[in-house]
């Protein structure tokens, strides 16, 4: 049983199936495996998460995956259509745009309201050792600079 996760690009899948792991498997009973499919940008994403989307969910594999979610930064992206301004306007339509391409009940989509890397970063002591050493020293108050 697994979850894919759909992303946007080389940061997110590298560290969310992780994070997401480290507090889901505590969650449950039986430990779930996770997926991350990147996409190069959120270009890319928008114009092929409909059919990476159905190709995982209907494929070989499809009945062993338990949900896919897709997860994107809200700001950044440009093919909100001009008229929709606040952020809860683009976030409405875009889950709902994005939900109805790919058209599959175990998909949805969720955005992140800042970038994926300041919310890692923000507290690089719950990182691992491995990864918060390997960081510059410059990330070390990513919000103080």
């Amino acid at each position: 049983m697994k979850f894919v996760l759909f992303v946007e690009g080389y940061t997110e899948q590298k560290a969310v199936p992780g994070f997401f792991k480290r507090w889901l498997d505590p969650q449950l009973t039986q430990r779930v495996g996770i997926q991350a499919v990147r996409f190069e940008g959120w270009n890319e994403f928008i114009k092929k998460i409909d059919n990476k989307a159905r190709m995982h969910l209907e494929g070989p594999g499809g009945a062993n995956i338990i949900a896919a979610i897709g997860l994107m930064d809200l700001y950044g992206p440009t093919f909100f259509p001009d008229h929709l301004s606040s952020a809860q306007e683009r976030l409405a339509w875009a889950v709902n745009d994005i939900e109805k391409k790919v058209n599959h009940p175990k998909f949805r989509m969720f955005f992140a309201v800042h970038e994926l890397e300041a919310w890692i970063l923000s507290q690089p002591q719950l990182l691992p050792s491995t990864v918060r050493n390997a960081l510059p020293g410059k990330v070390a108050l990513p919000e103080s600079n």
